[in-house]
């Protein structure tokens, strides 16, 4: 069985990928957050939304951009976490939210 570390790399990884497919669809049009249609122009909250998924792909290891990186903190990644529950999807950010909190637990 799989140790929490382990599980959280993989939520955090998956919650990165899915907010940045979620930012594309978000600048393409075929957003349905209804965060996105209350409050800023599309155009921007998918840019918002790219870059807070490549933050946390960047923290977690899986692209290297050393400008994106930060350490590999529970509370960074907390942050992230409810940054991309805002700006990107409720899919993305709670499963970055969920990685964060295994962290913890560990």
């Amino acid at each position: 069985m799989a140790n929490l570390k382990e599980i959280s790399k993989w939520l955090v990884i998956i919650g990165g990928v899915v907010g940045l497919l979620q930012g594309i669809l978000t600048i393409i049009g075929g957003s349905i957050s209804l965060i996105t249609v209350l409050t800023l122009n599309p155009l921007i909250m998918g840019i918002i939304a790219i870059l807070i998924s490549l933050v946390v792909l960047a923290t977690s290891g899986v692209v290297n951009i050393p400008a994106l990186k930060f350490d590999n903190n529970w509370i960074i990644l907390l942050i992230l976490g409810i940054l991309l529950f805002v700006f990107a999807s409720d899919i993305a950010g709670i499963l970055v939210i969920i990685g964060a909190i295994l962290l913890v637990v560990e």
